[in-house]
């Protein structure tokens, strides 16, 4: 028991599949500031949680009272919730226990990137590939939707005013960034 424990609080950082690719720089349009910033949240540990047959108000009361996590809508019963600081599979055994009976967690850190773009020009980029209204009053902070940009599914979150978070499938994290970037240059775009 002590020794799974010791695993469970060791933290393995895997490089983000676009440490190589996300250059650090300003990029596009060279005039006046950059319209938007983009970001990797790494590391950042992600879980899936879906609810048991019936669990439903149990799982989003659970989910309601956790601190030191972030929990986003993912479909019909169904959250990704995320968590800094922890190792890839900590998260989700965490959660595996507090929800244990009322929801099946599956740890998704190795699978997903998550990219932040921010800026005065966020909304402009991302009407270029998603139908999704991104307008504050449709589209208020904290609101999650499931949504395709370049033939990728994203899972696309309001964290600001003018932010974004793009989570996508580690698989496609590299075309999917190079296409945010394309979409980018007109405004001109600073890599952090």
């Amino acid at each position: 028991m002590a020794k799974a424990a010791r695993q469970v609080e060791r933290v393995f950082r895997r490089p983000s599949p676009l440490a190589d690719i996300a250059v650090q720089g300003r990029f596009g349009a060279d005039k006046g500031d950059a319209g938007v910033a983009l970001s990797i949240r790494h590391p950042l540990s992600i879980a899936t949680v879906i609810a048991r047959k019936g669990k439903a108000k149990a799982l989003g009361d659970a989910l309601a009272a956790m601190r030191g996590v972030t929990v986003l809508w993912a479909g019909p019963e169904q959250y990704f919730v995320q968590a800094e600081g922890r190792g890839e599979a900590a998260l989700a055994a965490e959660l595996s226990t507090a929800l244990a009976g009322i929801a099946s967690v599956s740890d998704q850190s190795h699978g997903r990137v998550v990219i932040r773009i921010e800026g005065p020009k966020v909304r402009a980029v991302l009407a270029k590939g998603t139908p999704v209204d991104l307008h504050a009053d449709a589209f208020p902070l904290g609101k999650s939707a499931l949504t395709q940009m370049a033939h990728v599914g994203v899972h696309l979150t309001r964290v600001g005013g003018d932010a974004f978070d793009l989570s996508v499938f580690r698989g496609f994290s590299e075309s999917f960034w190079e296409w945010l970037c394309e979409q980018s240059e007109e405004f001109g775009y600073l890599v952090r």
